[in-house]
């Protein structure tokens, strides 16, 4: 862009526009059409560039534009603190710690981490963690997995098909522009509406749902997006376990087949790409909410068996007596103190076992939880020698 210099007639002064001078008899400069037309396209492309809709009566576009525009490139090297964009935790899908799917067709709840599944109406449903093939193209970036949502029943007078993720803190993007992104496919063509609900929490104000869109899926991936404004909370009350809720709606009472992966909400009014963390960052997230003592890939239950164990301690006083003040610590401090479930490695029973010998040890009876760490009042070996190595199984839950 520059001034009209080569527009005959423009009437410059060097190299710039002057005013008419009524006393001095000379004619100020004029502005070509295709010059004013030029100047505001070059606007235009900024404001577009930036991915924002031209519109008359709005004055501040192009500053709008160049603060969009002025973010850094993802794809440059810069400290990750850069990058903690995406509000969401596991918005690939890429840790499941309680196992690949949902123990069976009528249970719901967290399946991949911060994600939960919930239905009713009789509906039988399979979550299931899915891979993509290496080197695939219909979604860009090399993502590794992605959730099946798999309805092999119906069922009747449903009124929830939902997954939905809480993000801790009501304030969270209060007031605020948000831009929601998300690759999605099904089986045939369906409606998935997604909404935000702001929970004010037990002994808060009533929660305000807003309506992000409804989107139509087809058989194809394909990537998704929506910017909407979410409301202000200022006049409401919060209470206990206040967060910010982003939900998908599924339809209700039919056979269907749903995919998400790559799902990212994020401040401000552009799409950018799904932010990429590592894995071991995003488990570390993950175990802010939950974690558990079972090896990695098997799933929360009794009986997994002893030799996959991987949360054990020895039995140090004198032979069938109780083992005091055993104290295990989480790997990451919990968002508040957990509630923790013990679990038997060798069979159904609420026991730990003996490795060596296969002995049953009882009385895990819990003596304090708290958001660092589990202490047991006593386990008591049944037949056992000092210096056995004794084992349990065990999560930690401290999800909104």
């Amino acid at each position: 862009m520059d001034y009209p210099k080569n527009v005959p007639g423009s009437g410059l002064e060097n190299g710039k526009f002057v005013d008419e001078d009524a006393i001095a008899g000379t004619p100020g400069s004029l502005i070509p059409a295709s010059w004013g037309n030029s100047v505001t396209q070059e606007i235009l492309n900024a404001i577009k560039a930036a991915g924002l809709t031209p519109d008359e009566e709005q004055t501040n576009q192009l500053a709008l534009a160049i603060k969009e525009l002025s973010k850094p490139d993802p794809l440059q090297q810069f400290p990750v603190q850069v990058y903690r964009r995406n509000l969401l935790i596991n918005g690939g899908f890429d840790i499941w710690q309680r196992g690949a799917s949902n123990q069976a067709p009528n249970i719901g709840g967290y399946v991949a981490d911060r994600f939960r599944c919930d239905w009713n109406g009789n509906a039988g449903v399979s979550i299931t963690r899915q891979s993509f093939s290496l080197g695939q193209t219909e979604v860009p970036g090399e993502p590794a997995c992605f959730l099946r949502w798999q309805q092999i029943t119906a069922g009747v007078g449903a009124t929830t098909h939902r997954i939905y993720q809480n993000i801790e803190s009501v304030r969270t993007l209060a007031g605020k522009t948000a831009t929601l992104t998300f690759w999605a496919r099904s089986d045939a063509a369906r409606p998935l509406k997604v909404a935000v609900a702001q929970q004010f929490g037990t002994g808060g104000s009533e929660a305000v749902v807003k309506v992000v869109d409804v989107f139509q899926l087809n058989t194809a991936w394909t990537r998704y997006t929506a910017t909407f404004q979410v409301p202000a909370i200022a006049g409401k009350m919060k209470g206990v376990n206040d967060c910010l809720t982003l939900s998908f709606d599924l339809p209700l009472n039919v056979m269907q087949t749903v995919d998400l992966t790559l799902i990212q909400l994020e401040e401000g009014p552009v799409s950018t790409p799904f932010e990429q963390r590592s894995v071991v960052d995003e488990l570390m997230l993950c175990q802010r909410y939950f974690e558990k003592s079972f090896a990695s890939g098997l799933p929360v239950k009794a009986n997994n068996g002893t030799n996959t164990c991987i949360s054990t301690f020895t039995q140090v006083p004198a032979g069938n007596t109780g083992q005091y003040g055993m104290t295990i610590g989480f790997l990451v401090q919990k968002r508040v103190q957990p509630t923790v479930t013990t679990y038997c490695p060798a069979d159904t029973s609420n026991q730990v076992w003996n490795q060596t010998m296969m002995k049953a040890c009882t009385g895990t009876t819990l003596q304090g939880v708290t958001d660092r760490s589990i202490s047991f009042a006593t386990v008591t070996p049944v037949n056992s020698a000092p210096g056995q190595t004794l084992q349990l199984e065990w999560t930690a839950d401290a999800e909104i």
